[in-house]
């Protein structure tokens, strides 16, 4: 009697199980760089252990073993991430229980429902990425967990591994049609959940805090920010600012963004716009915040968004996937030429009343000797940022308390943000409004898609100023010192030669290889594809669509539409399938011809053997009725076409049979006119 401790394991095929250990390893892989490295190492056990239990040299935990494994990995996750909220501690979670259960698997029904977890496990790498390489992976894991559901399924205990894996690959494509009908046709809904995709991981793409005085050594990510399409020529690099968000407050040490930036509303009777308009779309990749990067001053359609006050636009939810939007920009403008409003005055003034007194007096000084006038300041600081010995760099040095006084009277070497942000403390000791503006600079054009990509390392800072008349003038410090950086658009070379870009195409000794540019530069353009044609068709794309071919687009004309493409569909999937049976039932139509040949020569005293082969036995029999050997040689030669020959590959005995209902009426004459 089985130990009730210890139920009796489910005996599973080797070709199963090897399938199921390796489906658990491909759904899991993509989650490597986002799981806790604890749960890796877990992983590697649990999947050790469940092999060999399935060898027999281990046992299954005991039960409070496992009791203790799953609260010490929900604890795990909780103090990795902080919570049991978000994708990522989701995700994470998920994985945990998806692993643990490798060690209960028992019987056929726990091997089913390891096969059910892989399928979420797989469609949760969609959370973070929809890019073709990942809808590719997916497809592929999605036909080897098929594959491993198909193989549970079996009775033979020896199963070849292509035998589970074509059923399976034949099954998936067998859905892809009617998949394409519900892509293009179903309607669109919005997602049923909020994802907070805020990244909590520190890297140098935009965020709505910037501290540069603790930022010793940047790490710089090449990961896609967005790309742009443009209706004409692409803009100069020097006139690609991509307007993100607005740094207004700074506490001594950190400038952050306004705290509810659309609680301060955008005044359209404040905008004066002139000259012709600039065209484009931007295609943005997930960011796990609202803001919608654009050109100023920008109108967009394509997407519900608002517009503040520092004329930035924020989506009304997070950007938790890729979107397109459209983009109307006009350069020329002025905005709040006439006045601002008292509170505003006093937000964009502001600064600390303790600290930087070096910074405060130089200010209040250059300020002094200026007349009194913006322009005229703003000239003399970016004169002094060109002249003194300030150098741009990507190491900046660490700075102290006073981090102002620190940077310009000590180290002098910072990046964007250490002058963007100085220029604006020195604006506003002087008590002129100014305030910092975070987003992109630049971008690299693609010589194919002739469109423009704009990385995280394009991440940019630089500043406004308030004049009365004229309204917010728009003034990069970095210019000053470093004016390669805007006018060359992109920091790529000069981030691979510091070895600071995290990219697979950046490092040196690949750099150097003239086909990796290309590669990099193809491999985009093929992702773009796929973004533009497949992840950004959303409803507005949908609803286009459906015009063209319904004119009026309702409820009953979508229903309709839908139900006789779904229809040809299903009815082609159908005639393929009774097409393919047979096919099927005329193979079996050829064993027994064959085996009414094989009993004609019975009675005349010829018998096969067992184990002889078609061609072997037709030789001997041959030798016995050379009469009769032509029709011997036709029949044997007609049966093994029929048998093991290949569909596009007919014997020479008759090549104007083209199918197999062809050969089997020839077999049955060949048959009927053998005389023995």
């Amino acid at each position: 009697m089985a130990d009730s401790r210890h139920p009796p394991v489910f005996p599973m095929p080797r070709t199963a199980f090897v399938l199921l250990m390796v489906s658990v390893t491909l759904a899991v892989l993509p989650h490597v760089q986002r799981v806790p490295p604890w749960l890796l190492a877990v992983f590697g056990i649990v999947l050790v252990w469940r092999i060999q239990v399935f060898r027999q040299r281990l046992r299954f935990p005991p039960k409070w073993a496992r009791l203790f494994m799953v609260c010490g990995g929900v604890l795990g996750v909780v103090y990795y991430h902080g919570t049991i909220f978000g994708p990522d501690a989701g995700v994470a979670l998920l994985i945990s229980a998806y692993l643990f259960k490798q060690l209960e698997m028992y019987t056929r029904r726990d091997a089913f429902l390891i096969i059910i977890l892989s399928f979420f496990v797989l469609a949760t790498e969609f959370l973070f990425s929809t890019s073709l390489f990942t809808s590719l992976y997916v497809f592929v894991v999605l036909v080897v967990i098929t594959a491993a559901l198909i193989a549970l399924n079996m009775t033979d205990t020896s199963i070849a591994l292509w035998r589970p894996m074509r059923a399976a690959f034949v099954t998936v494509l067998q859905a892809v049609p009617l998949l394409l009908v519900f892509f293009f046709l179903f309607p669109r809904i919005g997602p049923i959940w909020d994802l907070g995709m805020k990244s909590t991981i520190a890297r140098t793409g935009l965020s709505d805090r910037m501290t540069p005085g603790d930022v010793a050594d940047l790490s710089q990510s090449a990961k896609l920010a967005f790309r742009i399409e443009f209706e004409g020529e692409i803009p100069a690099p020097r006139d690609r600012y991509w307007r993100a968000l607005i740094f207004d407050r700074f506490d001594g040490k950190t400038w952050s963004a306004q705290g509810d930036p659309q609680s301060i509303p955008f005044s359209p009777n404040r905008l004066n716009v002139n000259g012709e308009a600039l065209r484009y779309r931007v295609l943005l990749e997930p960011t796990g915040n609202n803001w919608l990067p654009a050109m100023p001053w920008s109108q967009l359609s394509g997407v519900k968004h608002r517009t503040s006050n520092g004329l930035v636009h924020y989506a009304i939810n997070v950007v938790d996937s890729a979107i397109s939007y459209q983009v109307e920009t006009f350069p020329d403008y002025q905005y709040e030429t006439e006045g601002m409003p008292r509170d505003m005055w006093g937000v964009y003034t502001t600064l600390p009343p303790l600290g930087n007194a070096r910074t405060y007096a130089l200010a209040k000084d250059l300020y002094r000797r200026t007349g009194r006038n913006p322009e005229r300041m703003t000239a003399s600081i970016l004169r002094w940022f060109n002249e003194e010995r300030f150098i741009y760099t990507l190491k900046p040095p660490k700075l102290g308390s006073d981090s102002m006084d620190d940077f310009l009277f000590g180290t002098r070497k910072g990046f964007c943000a250490h002058y963007a942000g100085a220029f604006v403390f020195m604006m506003r000791a002087a008590g002129i409004p100014a305030r910092m503006i975070g987003g992109y600079q630049g971008g690299e054009a693609h010589p194919i898609g002739k469109y423009l990509l704009v990385h995280q390392y394009d991440a940019h800072a630089w500043a406004e100023y308030w004049v009365n008349g004229k309204g917010w003038v728009r003034v990069d410090p970095t210019a000053a010192i470093a004016p390669e950086r805007i006018e060359m658009g992109s920091l790529r070379d000069s981030l691979d030669e510091l070895s600071l870009l995290d990219s697979p195409f950046s490092k040196m000794g690949l750099r150097n290889l003239p086909f990796m540019s290309e590669l990099r530069l193809m491999i985009d353009y093929v992702d773009y594809l796929w973004f533009k044609n497949v992840v950004s068709f959303d409803s507005g794309v949908q609803h286009k669509l459906l015009q063209r071919i319904l004119g009026e687009v309702t409820p009953q004309r979508i229903a309709m539409l839908l139900g006789v493409c779904g229809g040809v569909v299903v009815l082609g999937l159908g005639l393929w399938m009774v097409l393919s049976q047979r096919r099927l039932l005329e193979l079996d139509l050829a064993d027994k011809l064959y085996l009414r040949f094989q009993r004609k020569l019975s009675q005349a005293g010829l018998q096969r053997e067992t184990g002889e082969g078609v061609m072997s036995f037709s030789l001997r029999v041959q030798q016995r009725f050379p009469d009769q050997s032509d029709t011997i040689n036709k029949i044997s030669c007609l049966y093994s076409n029929i048998k093991y020959s290949n569909r596009s590959e007919k014997r020479d005995t008759d090549k104007k049979l083209t199918s197999e209902s062809d050969s089997i009426a020839a077999l049955n004459q060949a048959i009927k006119n053998l005389k023995l």
